[in-house]
């Protein structure tokens, strides 16, 4: 059986872009890009991957939920149908093939800021996607990204309004545009994410770009041991940009129960 899963090994830059703190950075990273219908298979096959049981790498289901506070979370249903019922309940057509861009559990720790589950055509473009956000105060949300939300032009881009509380330093009404340069199972993938004012002027821009490698054990092996504590590496970056833009006074606003974005 030919597997498609495969890690991607790259970079992700960020960059804040708007007049009163302008910051970037980059850090090399890996994501899994994962066929959800392979996950027996990688778990019987691969003896540093689990499926939904602890192992130095794993995947587990209860951590892509879909809901926007976690005291409405549920994990009651089985991923595949509960992406089904959320494409069907948004218009969007039965995909020929989905992949998974994560971050896996490793080490039994976990934090994805975002995770796409990019849904592909016959021919092997991406038709939709369905982005799910994690913020780091314990909040998450799926964006779904269909033919309304699409971005006319040659490039494969979705538009959505921000709806979830991510940042205490990027309050207001914003709009997310995802941009995904990714044949299915291609060599090469690169992933955009711009956050946009209400005037259209982008004011944050994150980007992964990584180059495909089979999913074996010996590529996890060294991605434990080139990235050991990647997890750890990215909430401390996230903290360390957050402590900078304190200390250059950019306001700051805490989340509310609900979740939602402030003005």
């Amino acid at each position: 059986m030919t597997v498609h899963s495969a890690l991607y090994r790259g970079e992700l830059a960020h960059a804040r872009t708007d007049d009163r703190a302008r910051r970037a950075f980059g850090y090399r990273v890996y994501m899994a890009a994962l066929d959800l219908d392979e996950l027996a298979v990688l778990d019987a096959r691969l003896r540093l991957f689990s499926h939904d049981r602890p192992n130095l790498f794993a995947f587990r289901e209860r951590d892509y939920v879909a809901s926007v506070s976690p005291s409405t979370g549920t994990t009651s249903r089985e991923l595949r149908a509960e992406l089904a019922a959320l494409r069907a309940a948004n218009g969007l057509a039965v995909p020929h093939a989905t992949r998974l861009v994560t971050n896996l559990r490793a080490f039994g720790y976990l934090f994805n800021p975002v995770s796409f589950f990019v849904d592909y055509d016959a021919a092997g473009r991406v038709v939709g996607a369905i982005a799910e956000v994690n913020n780091t105060y314990g909040g998450n949300l799926r964006y779904v990204l269909g033919p309304r939300e699409r971005i006319a032009g040659d490039r494969v881009g979705f538009r959505h309004t921000r709806e979830l509380y991510v940042s205490p330093f990027l309050p207001g009404a914003l709009t997310y545009e995802f941009w995904f340069a990714m044949p299915l199972d291609g060599d090469e993938l690169a992933i955009e994410m711009r956050v946009l004012d209400p005037t259209e002027r982008q004011v944050f821009y994150a980007r992964f770009t990584g180059t495909r490698a089979l999913l074996s054990d010996r590529t996890l092996a060294l991605a434990a041991l080139r990235y050991p504590f990647m997890t750890a590496q990215v909430i401390g970056l996230i903290h360390w940009q957050a402590l900078k833009l304190r200390l250059a006074r950019v306001p700051y606003l805490r989340p509310l129960a609900d979740h939602r974005p402030r003005a």
